[in-house]
């Protein structure tokens, strides 16, 4: 078997557990970081370490394409900051990263509502699977509650289909250095702004501290941005969605190895449908065979 064949799928396997550990990275910095103060910061140093290879790219930029990247950039850092928020309300990560893996599927439907842009029929099919999901993850014994973080997270995920939405349709002919590096740009000021206004920087940080720092900049921004440019590159595309999906099952595992979360049985049947409906909306020859 040629490993260069499947170089892109494992580079994309790579990333996603990269992803999943980006959520731990983030949440042992913002233990001693300002909140919006580690973000500004984590993307402003992300955004700077781009800068020198994406300037050849930015200087060809027109005025409308800085403009329409910034603007995505903007939505973007809304949906920074809920998943912040989530993190910072919630010890469920697993549920969590299953909630905002929804984005997946709220994007088709919010172009076909507002866009009129029609999803491929196995929306229909994946759609009721997610949305009893979301059910199971929200039911106890008694009735229907979903936790502040989890409210936050699901608010995240409608904010990430949003920005997908968005990114899709005003910056999908932006060079992809040129406009990751805007974008996280984006973040890393308005974020660095807020916190400098209205968050206390007097709190001594730790070494530890700002190694998990380093960690959310250098590991689970820049690299992962790389790999995952990367892997794209090499990889199929729908072979590549599915392998995406994977992030939340990472994240999962990793929150019941290192914040021992418990499931109960309810959110584990909820958490399987979410990913169900995810496979079967990216799964390729389902997609064939519903076109024939």
């Amino acid at each position: 078997m040629n490993i260069k064949t499947y170089r892109g799928e494992a580079i994309l396997f790579i990333v996603t557990l990269i992803a999943a550990s980006g959520w731990f990275f983030s949440k042992y910095s913002i233990a001693e970081f300002p909140p919006l103060g580690f973000i500004g910061l984590r993307f402003s140093v992300a955004a700077l370490l781009f800068l020198p290879f994406a300037y050849p790219q930015l200087k060809q930029l027109s005025k409308q394409q800085i403009i329409r990247a910034t603007a995505v950039g903007l939505c973007y850092t809304f949906y920074l900051t809920l998943w912040l928020l989530g993190l910072l309300n919630s010890r469920h990560f697993g549920e969590g990263a299953f909630l905002v893996s929804l984005s997946m599927l709220i994007a088709p439907l919010l172009s076909w509502l507002f866009f009129k842009q029609a999803p491929h029929k196995l929306f229909r099919l994946s759609l009721p699977a997610a949305a009893l999901g979301l059910y199971l993850l929200s039911y106890k014994p008694g009735g229907l509650s979903l936790s502040l973080g989890s409210l936050i997270f699901l608010s995240s995920s409608l904010s990430a289909a949003i920005y997908f939405i968005l990114n899709n349709k005003f910056a999908r002919n932006i060079p992809i250095l040129s406009l990751t590096t805007i974008q996280i740009g984006v973040v890393g000021l308005c974020c660095s702004l807020y916190s400098l206004c209205f968050e206390s920087w007097s709190q001594p940080i730790s070494a530890q501290a700002w190694l998990w720092f380093a960690a959310s900049v250098l590991i689970a921004t820049n690299l992962r941005m790389l790999l995952q440019t990367m892997g794209q590159k090499y990889c199929d595309v729908t072979n590549g969605a599915i392998i995406m999906i994977l992030e939340p099952v990472w994240t999962l595992m990793l929150s019941v190895l290192i914040l021992h979360e418990t499931l109960s049985v309810y959110k584990l049947a909820g958490c399987a449908l979410i990913l169900l409906a995810l496979i079967i909306y990216r799964l390729p020859w389902l997609r064939t065979k519903t076109d024939r």
